[in-house]
């Protein structure tokens, strides 16, 4: 990933959580843009395919795991890695999410350090 052309996709249906999330990852350097739904994700990956996706489980019209599955089945964005950050700590989202691909699961509130540490691993910065 280059820091400086590469960007970070947050999906999350929170104004709120988008606004910290994208504060965090700026902070440390890392473009961003967010989507508040997967149609939205769509549009935006198709006008340029982000280094990796955030994702939230909770959202309305697609759920972030259809929304998971619908990136995981397409040739143009299966490669994406997707790390989810949700408040579920439900054992069967983290397997169900597991079985589509996912590289990691956050539950919030997360822990900020380890958060960017396993990012910048994710994304090969370190």
């Amino acid at each position: 990933m280059n820091k400086a052309e590469d960007y970070i996709l947050v999906i999350d249906d929170s104004t709120t959580n988008q606004v910290l999330m994208e504060a965090l990852l700026q902070e440390e350097g890392f473009l961003t843009q967010s989507a508040s739904s997967a149609m939205e994700a769509y549009t935006l990956i198709q006008k340029k395919k982000p280094a990796l996706i955030l994702l939230d489980l909770l959202m309305p019209q697609v759920s972030g795991i259809e929304c998971l599955k619908q990136l995981k089945s397409s040739d143009d964005t299966a490669d994406i890695p997707v790390v989810v950050v949700t408040a579920v700590l439900s054992p069967e989202y983290r397997e169900a999410c597991g079985k589509f691909g996912i590289v990691d699961y956050f539950t919030k509130p997360i822990d900020i350090p380890s958060f960017i540490l396993r990012l910048e691993g994710i994304l090969g910065l370190h």
